[in-house]
Parts: C-alpha cells; sequence; structure tokens
C-alpha cells in the first residue's frame, strides 16, 4: 500500500499554483516518520536547552521567513534543520513530485472556468489530475513487486478538499488511467494529526520555487534535484500555456467534463 500526501502553494501576486505529492510505500513510511520526528526532537532540545523557543513542526513558509516559531533563527540554524531533513529522502526509498500552472494560462485555455470564476478549482483538477498519472505510469504500473499495491492519498487544506475527492472519482473511471482500480480515495488529516504532511509541505515548498525558478530560466535547485533523484524517480513539471492549449484543442467533450465535473464547473453538452 502507497500512501501519497498532498500540499499546495500559491502566490497571488504572480498568480503561480502548484500541487505537490510525498509518495511512500507502508512499509517505509513508518521509519521515514520516526526519522522525521528526531530530527525536530533534537533540534527542539537544542533550543530548549538555550532557553530558546521550540518548534511544532517544520513549516516551509515560515522557516524561509524566520518567522513565528522559527523568528530569531540564524542562516546557520535554518541550513542545518533543513539539511537534516533532505537527507531523509536519500535515506528512504520516497519520492516527491510536483505539479505547477499559472492560474492567467488556466484561465486563457479554459474561458469557461474564468466566466464561472472557478480558474484555482479546475487548476487544482488539472495539477491532481497530472500527479495520478504520473504515479500511475511511473509508479503502480512500473514495478513488478509492487503490482497489487494500491495508493490512498491525504489532504490538509480545507477550500479544495470536494474538488480533490470529486477528481479522484473522475479518475477513477477513466480509461485513461491503467491502474485505475488501484486508487483508493482521499483522507483530510490536519497537522496535528498526520506528521507526514510535513515532508509533503517541504515538497511543496521547493515545488513552488522551481517553477519561479523555471519562470525566471533559471536552473533547478539542488535541494529538489536530491528529492527527485530516488529509485522511483519522481517529477517536477509546470503546465505551460501553449501545450496545455494543444491539449485542450484535441481533448473530446467527454474529457474534458471529466476535469469541469469536479471543478465545480458546467458541464458542456
Amino acid at each position: 500500500m502507497f500512501w501519497g500526501y498532498i500540499d499546495d502553494s500559491g502566490d497571488k501576486t504572480t498568480g503561480l499554483r502548484t500541487l505537490s505529492c510525498f509518495i511512500g510505500h507502508w512499509s517505509v513510511l513508518f521509519d521515514f516518520e520516526v526519522a522525521w520526528n528526531r530530527v525536530i526532537d533534537k533540534t527542539n532540545r537544542r533550543l530548549a536547552a538555550a532557553g530558546r523557543r521550540t518548534i511544532s513542526r517544520f513549516h516551509a513558509t515560515d522557516w524561509s521567513t524566520k518567522r513565528k516559531e522559527f523568528s530569531g533563527w540564524s542562516d546557520d540554524e535554518k541550513v542545518e534543520l533543513f539539511d537534516n531533513l533532505l537527507a531523509l529522502f536519500e535515506r528512504y526509498n520516497v519520492v516527491g513530485c510536483g505539479e505547477g500552472v499559472y492560474l492567467k494560462d488556466v484561465a486563457s485555455v479554459f474561458p469557461e472556468a474564468a466566466a464561472q470564476d472557478k480558474v484555482d478549482h479546475l487548476a487544482h483538477t488539472l495539477l491532481f489530475s497530472m500527479i495520478v498519472l504520473f504515479i500511475d505510469q511511473n509508479l503502480l504500473s512500473r514495478f513488478p513487486a509492487y503490482a497489487t499495491d494500491r495508493i490512498a492519498f491525504v489532504h490538509d487544506s480545507d477550500q479544495f478538499n470536494g474538488v480533490l475527492i470529486d477528481t479522484l472519482k473522475e479518475l477513477k473511471s477513466d480509461p485513461a488511467v491503467k491502474c485505475r482500480d488501484r486508487l483508493v480515495g482521499i483522507e483530510l488529516k490536519s497537522w496535528q494529526e498526520e506528521t507526514l504532511l510535513q515532508p509533503a509541505d517541504l515538497i511543496a515548498y521547493e515545488n513552488f520555487k522551481v517553477a519561479e525558478r523555471k519562470h525566471a530560466g533559471a536552473e533547478m535547485r539542488l535541494t529538489m534535484k536530491k528529492i527527485l533523484d530516488t529509485e522511483f524517480r519522481g517529477r517536477n513539471a509546470w503546465l505551460q500555456k501553449d501545450p496545455l492549449q494543444e491539449w485542450r484543442d484535441k481533448a473530446n467533450k467527454e474529457t474534458l467534463n471529466r476535469l469541469f465535473v469536479p471543478a465545480r464547473m458546467k458541464p458542456l453538452s
């Protein structure tokens, strides 16, 4: 049994939306979680010994900006914590994947979404569909040792839970998904309930930075390369306007409605 932990990220200024997934087999996730908690606990022991505020979890945005629980941290402390957590992705057979898209491109290619004020809904449907298709083709269908394993997902965002749940329902009946009968469902949990949403948050942060760098013409950060370079071979992709338009031009009504319906849009008739 595989589990995928989903986290999203976005920027209201640029309109960039990303969706990421931390994936692992149940046989390694327990050890990964124990090791992750040990890193956090070790960090807290050091902070407590110095009479400083401890952290409840790794939260990428606060860590990056030195806000809230990370207020007063030095750059060296930040790097040490990040490197210790990043090392776990190399030690254990887990993988991360992420997709990104600009909302303006979704609105341009799918004017129906803009007219119905569902651009962000459709972006989530598109990105989650790409993640599931990647898992289907490069994980569930690829390794003979996992030929019968299924996958379930965990998501902690309230706003688009229903969109992702309904998107997965559509994918479970989509003939384009080879292992659709092995897609289980989505559980809704908070970070307080599920430690493994923290590495999903780390991947989401790195995925967002990669998308920003791609848009600026820069190379992928070394940290994301380490997350992707495992036996399972992760992926980071950015849905650009022209290929998205080409796909839409070739898609039939049934295919488009598999996206429109879970995005809370009116189906094409």
